[in-house]
C-alpha cells in the first residue's frame, strides 16, 4: 500500500470514532459485497478486495475477509484481519462483536447494504444506527494526499488525451476513442478509466447529449466531439471534459466554448469555504441564461470526486451542501443545441486550507483539434 495512504489510516479512524462516540455508538461496520462498496473499507483501511467487513470499534479494528485475500489483506493493512474461512460472514462478525464487551449498539451504512445484508445485521441482536451521513463526511473531507492523487490522475488522463488526439485518424469511430484513450492511461501508469462508467465520447448531433456512450459511429471530419473523460490511480479518479474537431471549429462551437468559459470562470472565482453549492450553480447558470441559452443548460454544475465518479457535494440549484475545506469538486457547465450539437467544459478544483487549487491544469481551458485530415 502507498505510504500516501497509510499514513493517514488512523487519523481516518480516529476521526471516525469521534463520530462514533458523539452518536452513541458501540461499532461502526463497512461491508463490501461483490465489489460494492469497496470503496469505503479501501478508505479506512489500504485494502483493495472485492469483499470483506471492516469493524472499528472503540479500542481496535479489525478486517474480515475470506481466503482469496488472506495475503493480499496481510499487505495491504495494518489492521488485525480475521479469516473468514467457510463461515457465512454474519457469523463471524457476530462472535467478533460478542467476543468485546460493552458492544450493544452498532452503527452502519444503510445506504451501502443489502437487502440480505440488512437482514443478518438485525439478526446480529444489537440497536443498529445509521451512520451513513459521517461515513459521507469521511470521503468528502480529502486531505492534501488525497488531493495530490487525484492531480497526478488528472495529469495522467490530460497526456492521454493529448497522445490520443495526435494519432487520431479518419474514421476513428467513437468507441475506438474511447479505447484508445484509455490504452494511452493504462500504458502511462493508470489502473484504467472510471471502471464501472464508460467515458462519454459524443460526436456531431449526438455531442448534444450530455451523456452519449461511445458508438460503433465513425467521427466525420468538421465534426464536433465530446468527450468526458478520466483516470483511476491509486483508487482516485478525475474527471475532465473537453471539445475536439478535426479542423477548424464552427462558429456557433466557438461562441459556446466562450460562454462556458465566462460560467466556469464565474463558480469557479466563488469557490471557498463557507458557500452554498447552490449559489456557485446559480452563478454560471445565469452567466449562461443572461446570453439567451439558460433553456440548453439542462443538468447541475458539479459533484464532488474522489474514490467515486459522483461524490457529495452536490453543486445544483437543489443543493443544501455547503462548500468546504477539503472538498474536491468538479465545475462542468455546458450548452446543447438539439439535433445540432453541444459543448462542455469541465475541470476538477480542490479547496484546501490555503485556497482553491485546479487540479486539472495540465490540460488547457480551451477547444482541441487533432490535425488529421481526409
Amino acid at each position: 500500500m502507498n505510504s500516501l495512504i497509510r499514513d493517514r489510516l488512523g487519523e481516518r479512524i480516529d476521526l471516525l470514532r469521534r463520530f462514533m462516540k458523539s452518536r452513541g455508538v458501540d461499532a461502526a461496520l463497512a461491508m463490501a459485497h461483490d465489489g460494492y462498496n469497496w470503496e469505503t473499507c479501501y478508505h479506512l483501511s489500504g485494502f483493495r478486495g472485492s469483499s470483506c467487513a471492516l469493524v472499528v470499534f472503540r479500542d481496535d479494528a479489525i478486517l474480515v475477509t475470506d481466503r482469496r485475500y488472506l495475503e493480499q489483506a496481510s499487505r495491504q493493512t495494518d489492521l488485525s484481519v480475521v479469516d473468514q474461512g467457510v463461515t457465512p460472514m454474519m457469523e463471524v462478525l457476530e462472535k467478533e462483536i460478542s467476543s468485546r464487551s460493552g458492544v450493544w449498539v452498532l452503527g452502519f451504512q444503510a445506504r451501502r447494504v443489502t437487502c440480505d445484508a440488512f437482514d443478518g445485521l438485525k439478526g446480529l441482536g444489537r440497536e443498529l444506527v445509521d451512520i451513513s451521513a459521517e461515513f459521507s463526511i469521511l470521503r468528502r473531507r480529502k486531505d492534501p494526499d488525497e488531493a495530490k492523487i487525484i492531480e497526478e490522475a488528472a495529469s495522467i488522463a490530460s497526456s492521454a488525451f493529448i497522445d490520443t488526439l495526435s494519432i487520431f485518424s479518419n474514421g476513428m469511430s467513437e468507441r475506438e476513442l474511447a479505447a484508445r484513450l484509455e490504452y494511452e492511461m493504462r500504458l502511462k501508469g493508470a489502473e484504467g478509466g472510471w471502471g464501472g462508467q464508460d467515458f462519454i465520447v459524443a460526436s456531431g448531433t449526438r455531442s448534444a447529449l450530455p451523456h452519449g456512450r461511445p458508438e460503433d459511429r465513425a467521427i466525420k471530419p468538421g465534426e464536433n466531439v465530446l468527450v468526458d473523460f478520466g483516470a483511476r490511480h491509486m483508487g482516485y479518479v478525475s474527471d475532465i471534459t473537453r471539445t475536439f474537431s478535426q479542423d477548424a471549429p464552427e462558429k456557433w462551437v466557438l461562441e459556446a466554448h466562450e460562454l462556458l468559459f465566462q460560467a466556469q470562470s464565474a463558480a469557479i472565482a466563488l469557490l471557498e469555504p463557507g458557500r452554498p453549492a447552490s449559489e456557485i450553480d446559480a452563478v454560471a447558470r445565469g452567466v449562461i441564461e443572461k446570453a439567451g441559452f439558460g433553456d440548453l443548460f439542462i443538468h447541475s454544475l458539479g459533484h464532488g470526486i474522489g474514490l467515486e465518479l459522483h461524490e457529495a457535494p452536490a453543486l445544483s440549484p437543489r443543493s443544501s451542501d455547503v462548500i468546504a475545506v477539503g472538498d474536491v469538486v468538479t465545475v462542468e457547465p455546458g450548452i446543447y443545441f438539439p439535433g445540432k450539437g453541444g459543448v462542455r467544459l469541465e475541470d476538477d478544483h480542490y479547496i484546501s486550507p490555503d485556497g482553491v487549487l485546479c487540479l486539472t491544469s495540465a490540460l488547457k481551458r480551451k477547444l482541441f483539434r487533432t490535425g488529421a485530415r481526409p
